[in-house]
C-alpha cells in the first residue's frame, strides 16, 4: 500500500505543483509522509480486512462487504454511487474535482467451500462447507482504502486538485464485472487504473502482471425426457450429451498448448436417476496466453459440443458467463 500511496503522489505531484516550493523537493517529503500515515492506519488495515474475512461472501452477494466498506468510504467524503452497471453489490466511490483521474481497484467475493479459521496452516474450516477467502479478496480493498485515505488527507491540506476512485471486483471468480464497468463508460475519463491484487507470499511487486486470459462458457443441451425403466428408448438424453462432450474435450487436452488451461463442473446433470434428463449443462473455463489462442481454444469447444449434440440427438446453445483477456 505505501507504494501505492507513492504511485498516486508522483502522479498528482507530476500535473500540479505543490506549493511554491519545486515538485522535485516536496515530493520525496510527501512519500515520507504517506509512508507514516499508512503505518499509523495499520490498525484499521487488520480490523477491515479480518472483518470482510469474517463477511465470507460469494460472488454478487457481496452485501456485507459493499456496505461496510462504502460506509467507511461515504464517512470520510466519498461520493457513493450504488448498483453501478446493473449490478446490487457493486459500486463508484468518488473523492475530489479535477484532473488527474486516479482510480484503485481490487475484488470482493471468494470461493464456495473454502471456510478457514485465520493464522492455521492446515484445513480446518470456521463452518464445515462454507464459503471462505481463499485468495486473499478480504485484504484488496480494504488495503486500497487505507492508501487512499492517507493520500487524500495530504491533497486536502496541500491542496492538490485530483479524483481519487475507489472501485470493487464484485464476483470476480465468476469474471463477473469488470467488462460491464468497461462498457458502461466507466473508465472513460479515467487517467490512471491501478489494480491490486494479494498472492500467497509477502512480495510486494508493481507493473505489468504476467499471467493468462480466459472465457467462461457454459454448454446447454436439451433433448427430451422418458422413464429411464419404464420406455428409456423414448428419450434423447441431454446429460449423455454433456458426457459426451466432456471425454471429447479430455482427449483434446493433449492438443492444447503447454500455458493453456481448462477447467469444467457439471452445473446441471438432471434431475432424478428414474428420469432421462431433457436438460443438463457444463460450465469450462478455457484460458490461454493470447487473444487469438483463447478464441482457438473456444472455437473448438463449439465444434465438441456440437458434435455431442449429433451424436445424442439433441440440441445446443452455449452463453458466455465472463470473460478477462491477457494482460
Amino acid at each position: 500500500m505505501k507504494k501505492i500511496c507513492i504511485i498516486f503522489l508522483t502522479f498528482f505531484t507530476g500535473f500540479h505543483a505543490v506549493k511554491a516550493q519545486t515538485q522535485e523537493d516536496r515530493l520525496p517529503l510527501l512519500k515520507k509522509e504517506v509512508q507514516e500515515k499508512v503505518e499509523a492506519r495499520a490498525k484499521m488495515a487488520q480490523v477491515m480486512v479480518d472483518k470482510v474475512f469474517s463477511f465470507s461472501e460469494l460472488g454478487f452477494q457481496e452485501e456485507q462487504t459493499s456496505k461496510y466498506i462504502t460506509d467507511i468510504l461515504k464517512e470520510n467524503g466519498f461520493e457513493i454511487e450504488y448498483g453501478i452497471s446493473g449490478v446490487p453489490t457493486a459500486w463508484w466511490a468518488k473523492w475530489g474535482t479535477g484532473k488527474p483521474v486516479i482510480a484503485i481497484g481490487s475484488d470482493l467475493d471468494c470461493i464456495p467451500k473454502a471456510s478457514q479459521k485465520p493464522g492455521v496452516a492446515y484445513h480446518d474450516p470456521i463452518v464445515e462447507g462454507a464459503p471462505g477467502h481463499g485468495e486473499g479478496h478480504n485484504s484488496g480493498t480494504p488495503l486500497n482504502v487505507v492508501a487512499v485515505l492517507s493520500v487524500k488527507e495530504i491533497m486536502e491540506r496541500e491542496k492538490i486538485p485530483g479524483t481519487l476512485i475507489i472501485w470493487p471486483g464484485v464476483a470476480e471468480e465468476q469474471l463477473g464485472t469488470k467488462a460491464y464497468y468497461t462498457r458502461d463508460g466507466y473508465f472513460d475519463d479515467v487517467d490512471l487504473c491501478i489494480f491490486t491484487h494479494v498472492s500467497n507470499n509477502m512480495n510486494v511487486s508493481y507493473g505489468p502482471a504476467s499471467g493468462t486470459g480466459m472465457i467462461s462458457v457454459e454448454y446447454t443441451f436439451e433433448g427430451e425426457s422418458a422413464h429411464s425403466a419404464g420406455s428409456p428408448w423414448r428419450a434423447r438424453s441431454a446429460a449423455d450429451a454433456v458426457e459426451l462432450m466432456n471425454i471429447g474435450w479430455q482427449y483434446n487436452r493433449e492438443h492444447l498448448h503447454p500455458l493453456g488451461r481448462s477447467h469444467s463442473v457439471i452445473n446441471n446433470g438432471g434431475d432424478q436417476p428414474n428420469v432421462v434428463p431433457s436438460k443438463a449443462s457444463i460450465w469450462y473455463y478455457f484460458r490461454e496466453i493470447t487473444y487469438p489462442k483463447i478464441m482457438e481454444v473456444y472455437e473448438r469447444a463449439d465444434e465438441i459440443a456440437k458434435g455431442a449434440a449429433m451424436m445424442t440427438r439433441t440440441t445446443m446453445s452455449s452463453k458466455i458467463l465472463g470473460t478477462a483477456w491477457p494482460r
